[in-house]
Parts: C-alpha cells; structure tokens; sequence
C-alpha cells in the first residue's frame, strides 16, 4: 500500500462511479426500492436524512438540467499517525470533547489515519453564488446525494488496505459512529452539534489544512468540499504539516461574515444557534435535502489556500 495508489484508486473511482453523479428520477416500483436501498446503505440515511427519510420525495428537483452532473474532482489526503498526541487533545472541552473517540479506540492497534478531502466541482461552486440566500440546486444535491460517493470512496480505501492484509475502519460507516445536528435529539448521548469523530478536527491533526474564521476546513483545495477518513493498521510515514496554528490557512479577510445570511458570523466567533434555526427554516423548503454553504462558495478560501497580502 502506498499513496500513489490510494490517489489512483480514489481518482478513477471519481470519474467513473455512478455515486459522483446525480442519478435520474426513479419511477418504476423496481427504480423505488433501488434508490431507498441505495440511501439505506453505509450509514447514509441515518445522518443526513433528517426531514423523515421520504425517498420518493428525492425525485423532487432531478429535471434534466441536472441530472448527470458531477459532485465532486477526485480527492486530495494526508495522512497522520494514529498516536499523535494531538488526537487526545480533542478529548479536551475547548476542542471536541471527552465524547471524541481517538484512533485506537476505533481500532486497536492503529498505526495511521488517512484523510481524504473531495472538492466540489466547479460548477457546484459557482452555481452557490447566484444567490445570496437560497442555496443551489447543485449544492444541495451534492451536499446529500454526493454523500453517497464520500462514504463509498472510504470504504474503496478501507477494501484495498484489506485486501493487502491490514486492518481498517472508516468511522463514518460504523455502526458506533455518533453525530447530533440538533438540540431535539436529545437520544443522543453527546452534545447537540458535534459527533464522537470529527473529521475537520482530524484533518487538521493529519496535515491537511486548518480552520478558517467560518469555522468550516480550509484544504489545500479551499474549503469547498468534504472531509472523510480511514483509520488503518498500515504503518507508513506521516505527512509534515506546513502550518502550526489552528487557523493558519485564514487571511481573516471577513468574506464569510458578510456572506453569512444568517448573520451568524462576526469577528466574536460562530452563534451556531442562528446558524442552525437558519439552516432549518430556510431548508424546509427544499426538504428531504437541506443545505446553505454561503460561508464556502464565492469566498477567497473556496478553491485553495488564499494569499496573505
């Protein structure tokens, strides 16, 4: 194993598979149940179907000017040793918290934890800048169908590591996995707003960028996209950070505060309050899909690390 191939690998499946891809309007009984098959799969329907899990109503919006569109460029990764010290540090409150579950305790024995983060087309970019509040119709479809393709890419990466004999978990897959979006799942036994595995916490902690103001990731391919990792037995050499700082990659140029329709953001932080009541009224709408990403696109950090001045 080594990370040309897992670049190949993932790089092929990218162009190829039929999850990066929005699929056509399922109409037949048959096309039905292949499609609630397909979001029942990978732990897919348990955290981003929020509004109930009606798969019909996934039909709703796949008109032929969409259909077939691409989700996501192949994926960067950095990889990171599962004992650096810096996972028990997001054990702490003023990081994730003691809810977060380190390498080993996923996987006893870990050696490595592999990042991968899948930029957005350009087209998904672009189309979220049109309007300042209401979030595209390719944003959404990414933001929920092209799930799909992040949870099959790492589990791609978790069957190539088996098939050369080593152990292998993708956090997001399994079953323990735990993320409350909401303050009204209270059945949830970590705090609202959070998961025991969070991937822009281990991205940072394996070299693959920091956080940016918005508090969303900022990659080497900006902060427009999504983070998954692999946690694995095979030992290989970590990945050297260029940064130090948690938000080394931020200009702090102030784009997302205004961009915010929320009004969510300011030089004092994040209210995740107005950011969820937002993302809640304004996704209705848009219901079983849900999405806003004005703090990602049109912004300097969108597709890289932007120049300090």
């Amino acid at each position: 194993m080594n990370r040309e191939l897992i670049l190949h690998i993932t790089a092929v499946f990218s162009d190829n598979s039929e999850t990066n891809y929005l699929s056509p309007p399922a109409n037949t009984a048959e096309e039905l149940e292949a499609l609630e098959n397909r979001f029942h799969a990978g732990n897919f329907s348990k955290h981003n179907m929020p509004q109930g899990g009606d798969y019909t109503s996934l039909n709703k919006g796949k008109t032929e000017e969409y259909v077939g569109m691409r989700f996501f460029e192949a994926p960067i990764l950095s990889i990171g040793a599962a004992d650096n010290p810096l996972f028990w540090d997001l054990k702490k409150p003023q990081a994730v918290g003691e809810h977060f579950m380190v390498p080993q305790e996923w996987l006893p024995g870990a050696k490595s934890v592999i990042t991968l983060f899948l930029p957005f087309t350009d087209r998904v970019i672009s189309s979220n800048q049109k309007d300042k509040v209401q979030p595209s119709m390719e944003w959404l479809f990414t933001r929920v169908d092209g799930q799909q393709h992040l949870l099959a890419t790492a589990g791609l990466v978790k069957e190539a590591l088996e098939r050369e004999g080593y152990q292998a978990v993708v956090p997001q897959l399994d079953d323990r996995y735990i993320m409350r979006t909401s303050l009204l799942q209270t059945n949830l036994p970590i705090p609202a707003f959070s998961s025991n595995w969070s991937e822009r916490h281990v991205a940072y902690v394996t070299g693959l960028g920091t956080f940016g103001r918005h508090t969303n990731f900022i990659s080497k391919r900006g902060c427009c996209g999504r983070l998954i990792s692999i946690i694995t037995d095979w030992e290989t050499k970590p990945d050297e950070k260029d940064y130090s700082g948690i938000y080394d990659y931020c200009t702090e140029c102030g784009a997302c505060y205004r961009a915010c329709p929320a009004a969510a953001l300011s030089g004092e932080g994040k209210s995740i309050k107005a950011c969820s009541t937002f993302l809640h009224e304004n996704s209705k709408q848009y219901a079983p899909r849900y999405g806003c990403g004005k703090c990602q696109s049109g912004l300097p950090c969108s597709k890289g690390v932007p120049k300090r001045r």
